[in-house]
């Protein structure tokens, strides 16, 4: 009975790990996706100071 339980703690152990290097590539995905979308809104937003100072003469 214990190596059973034993085995199944294994496998059970396999499991989680297996599942987890799988998300890692997505969970870096989503990383860089997180800081493309800021580097864009900053770019705009510089882009837009630029526009405004320009055009209210600063």
């Amino acid at each position: 009975m214990i190596d059973t339980e034993c085995v199944k703690a294994i496998q059970m152990k396999a499991t989680v790990a297996n599942l987890e290097m799988n998300a890692a590539p997505a969970t870096r995905q989503h990383a860089q996706i997180g800081q493309d979308s800021i580097a864009d809104i900053m770019e705009l937003s510089d882009r837009e100071s630029k526009q405004k100072a320009a055009y209210y003469g600063d």
